[in-house]
């Protein structure tokens, strides 16, 4: 009898044993998945892996959040410089056009790399084909902060060549992290 409930305090004892080992490596594993996203991320970007950054970047909610920045950025120039003038319409709507080709550029591999580098977003739409030299000396993703915001969104800040800061937010989908939105000075 007494044998009897020492071998069941001790598979107790292991049991319990085995759900706090399991616990922790299932809390560490979700409060390091958006440093593994971010690591996916800089590979595929130096990789230039189309595939691979796809399956980390949440694309329809990012390039929707990129136009809204851009649009508002845009409209709000428009609308300084030319309020009285009838060419605000015509201006208005040529600015779809170059807002759709900005986000062409923003969200390639090389447009993100730059963007991470720290290069300034106005010299990536500037020079979409080159690569400025200052940049290159720069490591991807070298002077960051992180932060959570919640158990759902991890913020990256990152500072720029022009000491703005670029921010990246990543929300979780299930057990993987992705990036949804890049909020540009």
């Amino acid at each position: 009898m007494v044998l009897k409930d020492r071998l069941k305090i001790q598979s107790m004892k292991k049991i319990l044993i085995f759900s706090i080992l399991f616990i922790i490596l299932l809390s560490s594993f979700l409060g390091l998945g958006p440093f593994f996203t971010l690591y996916s991320i800089k590979g595929s970007i130096e990789d230039k892996n189309s595939f691979k950054l796809s399956s980390n970047i949440y694309f329809p909610e990012l390039r929707a959040n990129i136009k809204d920045q851009i649009d508002s950025s845009i409209s709000k120039r428009i609308s300084e410089k030319l309020s009285d003038n009838p060419l605000n319409f015509l201006a208005q709507g040529l600015a779809d056009v170059v807002i759709d080709e900005t986000l062409d550029v923003f969200l390639t591999p090389d447009g993100l790399g730059r963007l991470l580098k720290g290069e300034d977003p106005s010299s990536i739409i500037r020079n979409k084909n080159k690569t400025n030299k200052e940049s290159d000396q720069i490591k991807l993703l070298e002077s960051v902060k992180f932060k959570y915001q919640s158990l759902n969104r991890f913020i990256v800040f990152i500072n720029t060549v022009n000491n703005k800061q670029i921010r990246l937010h990543l929300d979780r989908f299930g057990l993987k992290w992705k990036l949804v939105n890049v909020i540009i000075p």
